[in-house]
């Protein structure tokens, strides 16, 4: 969402800093990248499309929850990260600072299971209606999503 009005032409990467518990801090990854896209322009409206691939850190990945305005992801950490205790936001957009007012892209990690958050409760679109979560996936350890709103 760093520019909603003005939508990227090319796919930026999203990382969120995992902020961990653990005085082990290597049964964590230090980070998690995710790829989002905007979609050619189509008047009246928007979409962004997302990627993440959570197999590189678990196995059994599946949704768990979603609705209109979110969507969550499980899945059973791999051995190297099972004893991670941590959560993670969004901190840079291509290697720059984030600067949005909604953290939507969050990650959990608890009792050895990851949970990977999109989530636009709260957040609006140039005509202050809700964003929504317009298509959701999983498929071999990759979530895919798309989300969007009016112009």
């Amino acid at each position: 969402m760093s520019s909603v009005t003005g939508l990227r032409v090319q796919a930026e990467t999203i990382d969120l800093k995992i902020n961990s518990e653990n005085e082990q801090k290597n049964d964590c990854p230090n980070k998690f990248s995710i790829t989002e896209k905007a979609q050619p322009y189509r008047e009246g409206g928007f979409a962004v499309d997302g990627t993440a691939n959570l197999g590189l850190i678990a196995t059994n990945i599946s949704m768990t929850a979603s609705n209109s305005f979110s969507a969550t992801w499980t899945g059973t950490l791999k051995p190297k990260f099972a004893k991670c205790l941590a959560s993670a936001g969004m901190t840079t957009v291509d290697g720059k600072k984030y600067e949005g007012n909604t953290n939507y892209l969050r990650i959990h990690f608890v009792k050895g299971k990851v949970y990977l958050m999109l989530d636009l409760a709260g957040a609006s679109d140039p005509n202050n209606y809700p964003l929504i979560v317009l298509k959701k996936g999983a498929k071999n350890g990759n979530l895919t999503w798309t989300w969007g709103g009016t112009d």
